[in-house]
């Protein structure tokens, strides 16, 4: 879990890199050696899996803005509703 955590956190503090994963996220979470169900919710952005496997808030949220997700829509993936 420290590994997606890392990868939330350097997402949102380097736009260079949350362009990246946006082209190219199989790569993006290759590097970071994530793997599992952790690494199929990442690189799919599933949000309501990484949430309920116990990702912080925190760092999902501000990841999530980071890579063009609105608001709502990030509530509502965390809920299950799309």
């Amino acid at each position: 879990m420290y590994t997606v955590q890392k990868l939330l956190w350097d997402i949102r503090r380097n736009p260079m890199l949350a362009q990246r994963f946006h082209d190219d996220p199989d790569a993006v979470v290759d590097d970071y050696g994530i793997t599992g169900d952790e690494r199929d919710a990442m690189r799919t952005l599933d949000l309501g899996r990484l949430y309920e496997a116990g990702v912080n808030p925190y760092l999902l949220y501000f990841c999530a803005l980071q890579l063009g997700v609105p608001r709502q829509e990030y509530y509502e993936r965390i809920r299950g509703e799309r």
